[in-house]
């Protein structure tokens, strides 16, 4: 068996690392009202430059509130980008969301028992865009759950 090695889709991670901040809105969902919210996340490399490290707090308009830690990683016998995350919701993650780069956006897709989630993050110049699509149940569509745009601080 060979022993992994960094590339391309390692590096492609770094784009993201840096503090961001701003705001989010999100949609009524079996968690939450709907509500809007500012956050704040981190991104740091990690492990030798085999993942990327997220630390993320948001506070609701509403008193509420979510703190999450999550890992990106590169699953070496795909090529795939994964993400494994942490959150307040106490929810352990099955599996790791999966998914890969398209131009300026990454898009993951993550399936749990409650159902599906569609992460895709854009970056452009100082700007971050986080949006949530989510598929419920035995529901066909995909629905909004979350938009937000952070502005990279420092």
């Amino acid at each position: 068996m060979d022993t992994p090695r960094l590339g391309p889709a390692h590096q492609a991670l770094t784009a993201l690392v840096g503090r961001w901040a701003g705001e989010e809105e999100l949609a009524a969902s079996p968690w939450a009202a709907a509500t809007t919210a500012t956050a704040e996340v981190s991104y740091r490399v990690g492990l030798n430059g085999f993942a990327v490290i997220q630390e993320y707090q948001q506070r609701r308009s509403d008193g509420g509130g979510l703190v999450g830690h999550g890992v990106f990683t590169v699953d070496p016998t795909t090529g795939d980008t994964l993400w494994y995350g942490f959150d307040s919701y106490g929810y352990p993650p099955d599996a790791p969301a999966r998914g890969g780069w398209q131009e300026d956006s990454l898009i993951l897709t993550k399936t749990t028992p409650r159902g599906v989630a569609k992460h895709v993050f854009t970056l452009s110049d100082d700007h971050l865009r986080h949006h949530i699509d989510i598929r419920m149940g035995d529901s066909a569509e995909f629905v909004p759950f979350m938009r937000a745009s952070y502005g990279r601080v420092g």
